[in-house]
Order: structure tokens, then sequence, then C-alpha cells
């Protein structure tokens, strides 16, 4: 267990972190969430030594393990990629090493002593799981996109992204107690994301996460931790859970807030009156000190809330996008686009998905008019005018002009009074809008691109991971006013929820082949996994609709013995579905409580009364006794219900 007491950290007079607490408990998979700056990245740093904290203390146990993927890109010698995921397991290769010189030594068999150290080191290898050691490599590197080709190819063959996920694979392969992941999102593509969160979900350590990816915190998340204004406050729930509880709270604090506002008016209004009344002289003292005592209520920093919408003054005609027969290659005859036919009406909003590599990008450079395609016909519509946005477009901006300037040069006549404001949601406030782009990272450059080009509608839009900078508030805006834009979208994004509010039909690229999907983009995960369970299938058209079977005929009784025992097996289902969700119920009251203990056990007044003291560390050891106690109910209706439906499928 981590625990986290008064932790304090500053940067010049900015109190970043200010006495935060919090306990990292064995199996709880926290959320690490604020806006940018607020100092999670800090508060990950301190935790694994990058940073000294000014005071508090982080305290664990001297064999406590902690992996650690920051955001930036690390360095690593000229190494095959499977060498350096097995450097997780550093113990375990020191062993493998020892029991190899061991059995080259030519006296092995007439020394007892060596003999005996061989015994006991093959022992120690088998328990550390290092027999197979190089499987789980190999496992893990292919849940993160690497082919087994790839595994003997140097790392400095690869780009920044896919390095990140070497390092991710080195982490999940040594399971430290605590795995402390910034961002590990930002260089996933679609499958590999999928992966990680089926793993993660199943992971026996302790996770805290940093991750602008709502969908992916509410599927491994159980409790959330949110950074603001040097505080942090603890949810005991999921991602969605947080929302809700935290909209509850903030109104509740609002009421409290006013009604303080109300007493410290009328006691200020009374001691304004009777200040120089000497008959009122101590009731006017009294209520002076009790304003000085008073602890006044702080609102939280509230979000910025403006909202902008793009409107499209001319509509194109009804065909936007026609391609026949397109082909595309850098360099022949490796071909990245292969044959393509489709079409875009207005109005629809398409999602483009596919594996990193796949051509994703190449493609909607192809559209933009940035390439041009080898064979085949691209066919723009009449009055259809586009705007495209991509993380290369940051080599178009004027270094030499500021944010304000740079924007404001593009930006529709509607849009400039309210400029500024508008800056704000891309995260440029105050004086930021006068920095010169010269100076702006890569991230703040980006969001200049994108701003440049919403603030100059087009009627079609095609956008190349337009969240990839931006902070949930920012992402929310983008998402109201893309949600009322009425032209015509064309989206890639690693942002399921993002895609998921504002796309009906979905493009997957595969092998330079496109694939439709209608429906949203859950719709189109979902669709997608029971294609890869139903493997078994031979064969299936576009669309991915299974081919008719060629097998023999079952007779009337024997589908009726299936249909009965397919009726049973779906009642039982029903049945655990519905103990499991009550199991969920009672685990979350459960968790609740037991964080309104954590939060009096770490008061240091509780301490002031042993009787209290002692009462309450009676009910946190109950607690988690009942707790675990209906984790292992859950985990047994778990494997049960998944029993049952591999025979649902069997019988199917």
């Amino acid at each position: 267990m981590l625990t986290i007491h008064d932790l304090t950290y500053t940067i010049g007079d900015r109190v970043l972190l200010n006495a935060v607490n919090l306990a990292i408990r064995p199996g709880k998979r926290i959320g690490l969430v604020g806006r940018n700056g607020a100092g999670k990245t800090t508060l990950l740093r301190l935790i694994t030594g990058k940073l000294e904290a000014d005071s508090g203390a982080i305290r664990y146990p001297s064999d406590y393990r902690i992996g650690f993927l920051p955001q930036e890109e690390l360095a690593f010698t000229d190494t095959p990629i499977l060498e350096l995921a097995l450097q997780g397991q550093p113990e375990i290769l020191r062993m493998e090493k020892e029991i190899h010189e061991l059995h080259q030594r030519p006296d092995l068999q007439d020394n007892p002593a060596l003999l005996k150290r061989l015994g006991v080191l093959e022992e120690l290898y088998r328990g550390n799981g290092g027999y197979d050691l190089e499987f789980r490599a190999r496992k893990i590197l292919s849940g993160l996109g690497f082919s087994d080709d790839q595994f003997h190819h140097s790392i400095q063959n690869f780009s920044g992204g896919w390095r990140m996920r070497v390092y991710l694979a080195r982490l999940l392969l040594l399971e430290p107690d605590l795995l402390i992941l910034d961002e590990p999102t930002n260089h996933l593509d679609m499958d590999s994301l999928l992966w990680l969160e089926q793993f993660l979900t199943r992971y026996n350590g302790s996770l805290l996460i940093v991750s602008h990816d709502r969908y992916f915190l509410e599927r491994v998340v159980n409790e959330i931790a949110e950074i603001t204004k040097g505080q942090l406050t603890h949810y005991s729930g999921g991602y969605d859970f947080y929302l809700k509880k935290r909209a509850e709270n903030l109104e509740m604090l609002k009421k409290a807030y006013a009604r303080q506002q109300e007493t410290i008016a009328h006691t200020q209004k009374f001691i304004d009156r009777f200040r120089y009344k000497a008959s009122k002289a101590a009731q006017v003292q009294s209520r002076i000190k009790q304003l000085e005592k008073m602890e006044r209520i702080e609102l939280p920093e509230e979000e910025n809330t403006l909202r902008f919408t793009i409107s499209v003054d001319t509509p194109s005609f009804k065909h936007v996008l026609t391609l026949e027969h397109l082909w595309f290659a850098y360099a022949q005859p490796q071909w990245v686009l292969r044959d393509l036919n489709l079409s875009v009406t207005r109005g629809e909003r398409i999602a483009l998905v596919g594996a990193n590599g796949a051509g994703k990008t190449t493609f909607t450079r192809l559209l933009s008019g940035e390439l041009q395609a080898q064979k085949g016909t691209l066919t723009i519509g009449e009055r259809v005018s586009i705007g495209y946005y991509a993380q290369h477009q940051t080599q178009a901006l004027d270094l030499n002009k500021t944010v304000l300037q740079e924007v404001e040069q593009s930006a529709a006549a509607s849009f400039r009074p309210r400029l500024r404001d508008i800056l704000g949601l891309f995260q440029f406030s105050g004086d930021d809008v006068n920095k010169n782009i010269r100076v702006l990272s890569g991230g703040e450059k980006a969001r200049v691109s994108l701003a440049k080009m919403l603030l100059s509608p087009a009627n079609f839009l095609i956008m190349d991971e337009p969240t990839n900078h931006l902070d949930v508030p920012s992402r929310e805006a983008l998402e109201h006013a893309l949600d009322a834009y009425n032209g015509t979208l064309l989206l890639i994004s690693h942002d399921r929820y993002f895609l998921d509010k504002l796309v009906d039909r979905v493009w997957l690229l595969e092998n330079g082949v496109l694939t439709e999907y209608t429906g949203r983009y859950s719709s189109f995960l979902e669709k997608r996994a029971r294609e890869s369970q139903q493997s078994d299938i031979p064969t299936k058209p576009a669309g991915g609709k299974p081919a008719r079977g060629t097998g023999n005929r079952k007779s009337k009784e024997q589908k009726r013995l299936e249909a009965q025992a397919r009726q049973s097996i779906s009642k039982e289902r029903k049945r655990l579905t519905r103990a499991i969700e009550e199991v969920e119920k009672q685990l979350e009251t459960l968790e609740e409580e037991r964080a309104d203990v954590e939060n009096q056990l770490a008061d240091p007044a509780t301490y002031q009364n042993a009787e209290l003291s002692a009462t309450l560390h009676k009910r946190y050891k109950k607690l988690e006794q009942h707790i675990h106690a209906q984790e292992h109910r859950w985990e047994t209706m778990q494997m049960e219900l998944e029993k049952l439906l591999e025979q649902l499928k069997e019988n199917t």
C-alpha cells in the first residue's frame, strides 16, 4: 500500500499541490483527473521520486515496486524490441543466466554445492514464471500491435509512438505493485487500446492513470482522484459516477456558499450600522470575531462553459464526394489504398478508423488535395468547400505572428468580436493570445491550427486527431460545436467518446481496403467484437455478415432440444446478470463507506480520541473483509456467466 500524507509542492509563488492526501490500496485502479496544468503529472513525478516535495510524505514498503510510463519519449539503445520487453523482469533474466552458466560447468555433477544451488535457482525460476516469460512478452507485444516478424527488429527502426508501446510492454511484463500510466492511450490504435483495457481490468496490482480518454477511464478505473486548485478530492466509483457525484457536490457547495454569503452580509450590515454606538460595542466586537473565525467556503474554479457554433453559409450540393477505383502508393507496387469505391452525401458524419500506419492520414490528404492518386478518379461535388485539419499543418503557421493575429486573419467576421473568449476554449487565456507562434510548443501550435480551421468554416470538414492536445473542457466545447455543425464531417480520432457522440457511419481501413459500417461508433465496436469471436466462420462478405453454411441440415428433434437448451441457458444468464448487478451495487455502497472511514482515519484529530480511533480501525477491518467477500462472489459469478455465454454460443 502506498500513502500520500499532506504533500505540498510549489513552483515559484504558485502552490501546485497543497497538503494532498491519498491512499493507494492493493488492487485499486485510480484515475487521476484535473485540468491541464492542475498538477497531475507533477504528482506522478513526486510519487516516482523524479521531483522532491516541499513538505509531506509518501510512504510505501521497502520491497514495493513502482512502474511509470511517462508522456515523453524515452531513450533506448539499439536493441531488439523483444529483448527490451524481457528486460522488464531483470531478476528472472539474471536467474536464467546463472542457470545456463551452471549447466555449462564441467564439474556440476561432482559438486553437491553447485547441484544444490542449481535446484534452488530452478525452483525460483519456475515459481516466478521464468519458463513462460518469453511467451508472456510475445503475447503483450502482440496485444500492443507488433507482429511476430517485428520482435527481433531494433527499436531504432520504430517511431516514437511505437517505442512507447515497447516501454509499456516492458512495464506490463514487470507487473509492479503500482503501475503509473500518464496518457497511455496517446499512441495506441483501436485494437491495441481495446486489448490494453482488457489487460488492465485483470491486472492484479494497483493502477494510477492519467488519461483524457473518458471511455478508457470508465472501463478501467474504479476510483477517481481529482486535483483542483491544489486540492485532491477522492471519489469511490468510476468516471461516470465521479461526474455525477461532482455535479451534486458542486450544487450543494454553491447553496452552502450562498447561505454563508447571506450570513456574512447580514453580520457586516450589523457591524457597519452599530460600529460607533457605545451601547452596542460588545455585540459589534463579537460579530467581528465571528467573521474572523468563520471558515470561508471557496467555490472551485469554474470550467470555461463558453460555447461556439459553426454555421455553414453556403451548403454544398447533395453529392459531396465520389471515389471510383482509386489506388494510391508512395512507391509502387506497395499500394497503401486499393481500388476504393465510395460516395459521401451532404450532412453525413463519418469516422475513419484503422490501425496506426493503415493509411488514414494518407487517405485524408488525398481528399484534401495534398496528394494525387495513381489510378482511379476522385470527384468533389459542386459548391463543396473543404476545411482540413492535421498535425503537420502547424508548419504553415506564420512564426512571426501572435496567436491572436494568426487566427484573426482567417476567422469569419461573426467570430471576431468574441475571438479572445473562443481562444480560451483552446487553452489560450489572458496574455497567452499575445504569445508569438515561434515560442509555442508543438501541442499549442496544433491548437492554433485547429482554431484557424474551425473559425473559417467550410461545408466539408476533414479532421485528423483534433482532440489530441485538448483537455476535457476544450474537447467538450469542440464536441458541442461539431454536434451543431450543419455540414459534412469526416473524423479520425482515438477518442471513442468523441466519435460516439458525433458520427453515424464508420469506415474501417484495413490492408488498403475500406469496409463500411452504419450506425454509431459504439455499435461498430460491438460488431467488431462479435466478428472476432466468430473466427470459426470461414467466410464473411462485406459489412461483417457471415456467409451461409453448407453443412448437413439438423433434424427437427435436434433443433427442438437445442432451442430448449438455449432457453434454459438464457434464463440462467439473466439470473446471474441480475445477481452480479446486485453485488456491484453492494460493493459500491461498501466502498463508499470505507472511503468515509479512511477520510476519518486520515484526519489527525481522530487520534486525539482513542476510543473513536479504535472503533474506526475495527470498522475498517470489517469493511475490508466484506468487500473481499463480495469481490470473490462477483468473480465466481462472472466465471459462471462466461461459461454460460460459451454454452450459448455453442448452441447457436
